[in-house]
């Protein structure tokens, strides 16, 4: 009983010091003050205020990647020449063109900051989610010296939609894709981020796997799979990150 007692009150101060997080997080975003680990951001440093500064050195790597963008040079082939001159990420691995991706609609890179552009649902304290609206979100110009120009981030932007358009295009003008599974692009690794993907695994089993592992193995990520009849039923309707979790002992 006692220890029954112990673990509800335990679980009632989590979820306090939770609240008082948020709480403190959003006062913090309506003052405008922003919240951001530059160890893992291409291009900006903090300065003893708080306040993103340009990485002369790595400012270079984001500006030769919009500019090489517009030249028609797809994601996956920016990250393979980054790798093939062993340029590596700020956390010292190899790029993914998922990675660039994230960055050349980064916002930030123009001068302006998004805060609350993903938020944690309420009850689920490792998962995120894309903020469609469900929280505050606040947006504020010119808050830090750019890397690129306004003009350059906004032409990035529209060749990224004429190339979306266009993969999911065929030659005869239908759309692609028609009869992708309705879970593709919406399973996330809790590891590393990327999506899962439908296999079909041993004895004909279909399985959805890290698309990281699938492609660079262990070394890119641990691995996360999931059997697709466990899926069966359920109503995901928007990118979610998977959880892991112990049941009977599996």
């Amino acid at each position: 009983m006692m220890l029954a007692v112990l673990a509800s009150f335990a679980q009632e101060e989590s979820r306090s010091m939770s609240e008082n997080n948020k709480w403190s997080i959003k006062k913090k975003f309506e003052r405008g003050e922003v919240m951001i680990n530059t160890t893992c951001f291409c291009g900006y440093d903090k300065n003893e205020y708080g306040d993103l500064v340009v990485n002369r050195k790595e400012a270079e790597i984001v500006r030769l990647l919009f500019d090489l963008y517009l030249m028609n040079i797809g994601c996956s082939r920016l990250s393979d020449l980054l790798n093939y001159f062993g340029v590596k990420t700020m956390t010292g691995s190899e790029w993914e063109g998922g990675t660039i991706g994230g960055m050349l609609s980064n916002e930030k890179y123009k001068g302006d900051f998004h805060l609350q552009k993903y938020y944690t649902p309420p009850m689920r304290r490792n998962v995120t989610r894309r903020n469609r609206g469900e929280v505050q979100s606040y947006y504020i110009s010119e808050n830090h010296e750019p890397i690129v120009s306004p003009e350059l981030w906004g032409q990035v932007q529209e060749m990224r939609e004429y190339r979306k358009k266009e993969r999911n295009i065929g030659q005869d003008g239908t759309k692609k894709f028609q009869n992708r599974y309705p879970l593709s692009g919406k399973l996330i690794c809790p590891f590393c981020g990327k999506t899962l993907r439908r296999r079909q695994v041993y004895n004909k089993k279909i399985q959805w796997l890290c698309s990281a592992y699938i492609k660079k193995g262990k070394k890119a990520c641990r691995g996360i799979r999931i059997d697709d009849a466990a899926l069966v039923g359920l109503n995901i309707t928007e990118q979610t990150v998977v959880e892991e979790v112990v049941q009977n002992g599996k």
